[in-house]
């Protein structure tokens, strides 16, 4: 009898210990699975609070580009947003003095000092040629493939003149304008006339220009509001014999022309 009891115990402490070891297995397989479904759904939704923030563009960068066109203001600060450098491309005739320390590197050395070369890229391309030249010769594609945000334009109106007509100087401008659309449709483009000399017929060619680019509805920058008048010997003192570029005093007179529009202090 006492032999019974004794194995009668043991299969029910058997049976106990059995049924707690697979009631324990299971809370445990059930906690784990809990936290396996649960841990990926709280990371992916800090992972993308992460990614969705972005850090607000400097309000002290922005007022500077104030007298910018609007849509260059907007392609700025996203930029900024972004986390990448806005790229500014100046373009035109050796009337920019690129090799002379003239206006445009003025100009390029000033604007990345202020804006920050994190924030703002600027390159020059220089060609001492003629707008059917710059096109045929494929110097606009070399510019577009820079992929610039904003282009300042000088369309080498004074190469072209009595040498290409005037209408012909304006189609390059706009095949120019869809070449470097065409790596990047958000660009702005900037038309700005060469330096002015003293003659009779490039005077009216270059209004011709500015007529054209209010067609158009392009920003001009008429920074001969800035120089003597064309019919004024005063102009000399700013411009090479014979006037074939600025001097000195010509270039740091154009460029703080373009000082005080893209840096609106």
């Amino acid at each position: 009898m006492r032999t019974a009891l004794t194995y009668l115990a043991v299969i029910v402490c058997g049976i106990f210990l059995v049924s707690g070891y697979v009631y324990w297995k299971d809370k445990t397989n059930n906690s784990v699975e809990t936290t396996e479904k649960q841990a990926p759904v709280v990371s992916d939704t800090e992972k993308n609070n992460k990614e969705e923030k972005k850090e607000p563009a400097d309000p002290a960068l922005l007022s500077l580009t104030e007298n910018w066109p609007k849509q260059a203001q907007e392609t700025f600060a996203k930029a900024l947003e972004d986390g990448r450098a806005y790229k500014l491309a100046i373009v035109g005739s050796a009337a920019l003095g690129q090799e002379d320390n003239g206006w445009s590197e003025l100009l390029k050395e000033k604007l990345v000092h202020t804006y920050g070369e994190d924030n703002l890229e600027v390159t020059i391309f220089e060609y001492p040629v003629r707008s059917d030249q710059f096109i045929a010769e494929g110097y606009d594609e070399e510019v577009a493939k820079f992929k610039p945000d904003l282009v300042l334009f000088e369309p080498f109106a004074l190469n072209d003149n009595g040498n290409i007509e005037t209408e012909d100087n304006h189609d390059n401008i706009m095949s120019f304008i869809s070449t470097v659309e065409k790596e990047n449709e958000d660009a702005v483009i900037i038309l700005q006339p060469p330096h002015p000399v003293v003659s009779t017929i490039y005077p009216g060619q270059i209004e011709e220009l500015k007529e054209f680019a209010e067609e158009q509805d392009l920003v001009y920058l008429d920074h001969w509001s800035v120089w003597p008048d064309t019919d004024d010997d005063e102009l000399y003192d700013f411009v090479l014999d014979p006037a074939s570029a600025p001097n000195e005093k010509g270039h740091q007179l154009w460029f703080e022309y373009l000082k005080e529009y893209f840096i609106a202090e």
